[in-house]
């Protein structure tokens, strides 16, 4: 019984040391598992930990954009260094799996330390603890993130395993927005219970007699870590690299492997469009914002993250299973170009619409969220298909490196789409009105008063912004990502005719090696 919870959890490799042929359904599983597990942490970091920063510790929201946007630039550029170093790595486990072993730990605590409540000290200092936390955290998370999603190209050579293998991992990937939505009712569950080691701050429209917002995400903040650092690590164990990895000789240094990405052409067109279409993520971070002060007045922003966040994340997921089968029936860049440009129609109609309507606006997000599921999986196996072609051209697979150059982008979007966020709300005077709301708030509680509010009756100017920033930023996004792609031409075919022969030079070598 020990030695399987040891296994379950990842402190002894068993079957991953093992030849064990073509990856099965159990270990398919477990990657998908640490995938999840990789996944719930990122989301909560992506999506919270800026209402915590500006709502919590109320740092000034021109501060944040600031300190956001160069940390994610500076992480961004760091991501193409530890692709090299990943590709550079040569052990037992291979060049991915032995950063799955020692990094999810380390990942889950500093996760935790990113929310420490240190309310009662100078903006200045706080200002400090979130440059340091948050470079700490985003170093850590590079770690483990590149090998993971290294791992899709290396499980197996099969080209629609592969794109199986990477819908599913996107799919599982895209669950972790769940546990976006669930932090909300789990921090409001733990900020209830009066331990005595906060301060009541209570809650607008609530006839709590107790809350504490940071004890509320601290507490939640812990299980949200135990839970993704336990699951994230679980791949090293189970999962296996099969694509033979090419001798020390070969290695590339970080120059070379920068000028390896930009003569792949394809690769090029997929992380243009990646930044061009970054605005869409917007949604997410200022939904929340949204829903927290204009639909739930600063009271329970749960209810509305699950009626709205729920439809969204459903088309997703529905679009995303699906994926395979429209690329296969239509092509990934036909089916990449007609869902980027319908994905612009539901959140235009929203703008002009407007919020009023729940279900209609249910109604828009569900769609918008069908449509976004395709890119965000042909995104992820474009960039797959242009190492098979690096590999075929220049005889060099850096898996590494061209993950790293997603997580580049990726970084270097959240940092464009904070500093927007931000700027907007600096604009609307955002950071002054919450401190001031927020005391209120508090004195009410302390008197044993409810706070009643209305807050799009009280600060327009500050809905109107919020609305902007989830309708019509998102929608343009939509639009430009779709550019690039239409100069995209490594069509299915020619893949296909790439993978050939790369698994004609693998078996020659493989026999002249024997």
């Amino acid at each position: 019984m020990v030695n399987k919870l040891k296994e379950i959890l990842c402190w002894s490799p068993v079957n991953a040391t093992k030849d064990i042929g073509p990856y099965s359904n159990k270990e398919r599983n477990y990657f998908l598992l640490g995938m999840l597990g990789q996944n719930i942490i990122y989301s909560i970091v992506g999506s919270v930990v800026q209402v915590f920063y500006t709502d919590i510790l109320l740092v000034p929201a021109i501060a944040i954009s600031f300190v956001m946007g160069i940390s994610r630039i500076w992480d961004g550029a760091n991501d193409l260094f530890m692709g090299t170093v990943v590709d550079k790595t040569h052990t037992r486990w291979g060049k991915c799996r032995p950063y799955l072993k020692f990094v999810p730990i380390p990942v889950a605590i500093a996760t935790v330390l990113m929310f420490l409540p240190v309310t009662n000290t100078s903006v200045t200092f706080r200002i400090i603890y979130i440059i340091f936390s948050f470079l700490l955290w985003e170093t850590l998370y590079t770690l483990g993130d590149i090998p993971l999603w290294g791992m899709t190209s290396l499980m197996t050579s099969e080209e629609q395993k592969r794109a199986k293998l990477i819908s599913a991992a996107r799919i599982v990937g895209s669950l972790g927005a769940i546990f976006v939505v669930a932090f909300y009712p789990i921090k409001d569950a733990l900020g209830a219970i009066d331990l005595g080691l906060f301060s009541n701050t209570g809650k607008a429209n609530s006839d709590l007699t107790y809350f504490s917002e940071p004890q509320g995400y601290l507490f939640a903040i812990i299980l949200i870590a135990i839970a993704g650092g336990t699951l994230f690590r679980l791949p090293f164990a189970h999962v296996r690299e099969r694509i033979q990895q090419a001798p020390k000789e070969k290695d590339t240094n970080f120059r070379q492997n920068l000028r390896l990405m930009w003569e792949n052409k394809h690769y090029v067109r997929v992380m243009l469009a990646s930044i061009l279409g970054c605005t869409k993520n917007i949604m997410l971070s200022a939904g929340i914002y949204f829903c927290k002060w204009v639909l739930g007045n600063g009271g329970d922003e749960s209810v509305f993250l699950i009626m709205l966040g729920g439809p969204f994340l459903v088309g997703m997921l529905i679009s995303m299973n699906r994926s395979t089968w429209f690329a296969n029936k239509f092509t990934k860049k036909r089916m990449y170009l007609l869902s980027s440009y319908l994905n612009a129609v539901p959140y235009i109609l929203l703008f002009i619409i407007g919020y009023k309507s729940l279900p209609f606006v249910a109604v828009m997000l569900a769609i918008g969220g069908f449509m976004t599921g395709f890119s965000t999986v042909y995104n992820t196996t474009m960039i797959a298909d242009s190492v098979d072609y690096m590999e075929w051209k220049k005889e060099k697979r850096n898996d590494g490196v061209f993950f790293s150059g997603m997580n580049f982008i990726a970084k270097l979007s959240a940092a464009v789409t904070a500093i927007i966020v931000n700027v907007m709300f600096h604009l609307v005077d955002y950071t002054k009105t919450i401190d001031a709301l927020t005391d209120s708030i508090a004195d009410a509680a302390l008197k044993g008063q409810t706070y009643s509010l209305n807050f799009a009756q009280a600060y327009p100017q500050i809905t109107t912004a919020m609305f902007a920033l989830i309708t019509l930023i998102p929608a343009a996004g939509c639009i430009l990502q779709a550019l690039p792609i239409h100069g995209y031409s490594l069509t299915e075919s020619i893949h296909s005719k790439i993978l050939n022969e790369l698994e004609q030079r693998r078996s020659k070598q493989s026999g002249d090696e024997n």
